[in-house]
């Protein structure tokens, strides 16, 4: 590869980083429609009556946009604390696609638009939480080991 892995890792930082900002991006989207439209957020709602149940998830959903705009500004950056800031927030997406999971089966099929938009983020962002690891734990030390050597 022209560049060698140290090019690898910043073009991994920087696909990381752009996802982040995508990811909140859409997450703050997804609320501005739902605010703005009473269809939007129908296909959402939980329990229908109450729409505060679906609105609480707002918060959380605040730490993933906070979370994933701190982790891209520390990749770009190349901050040592990205990847526990970009754990975290695979970790803020994945817990509450497990409890929309949830949900879905002991409410037959009750949130599954909910489920089905939490899916992909909650499937991408452990994968570039794994990347993150692999660039910091696995390819750094073995880069600067081989940069040793010679």
């Amino acid at each position: 590869m022209p560049g060698g892995p140290a090019l690898a890792a910043v073009n991994v930082r920087r696909g990381v980083a752009w996802y982040l900002v995508a990811q909140a991006a859409v997450g703050l989207a997804l609320w501005a429609a739902a605010a703005a439209s009473d269809t939007v957020h129908g296909w959402f709602a939980l329990v229908e009556d109450r729409p505060e149940v679906t609105a609480a998830f707002f918060f959380a959903d605040l730490v993933i946009v906070a979370g994933s705009l701190a982790g891209a500004y520390a990749l770009r950056a190349d901050r040592e604390w990205a990847l526990p800031v970009v754990a975290f927030t695979a970790g803020a997406v994945v817990y509450p696609t497990t409890y929309l999971l949830g949900w879905s089966v002991l409410t037959d099929g009750g949130g599954s638009a909910a489920l089905a938009v939490m899916l992909a983020p909650a499937t991408l962002s452990c994968w570039v939480t794994w990347l993150v690891w692999r660039a910091r734990v696995v390819d750094r030390p073995a880069q600067a080991a081989a940069s040793r050597r010679s």
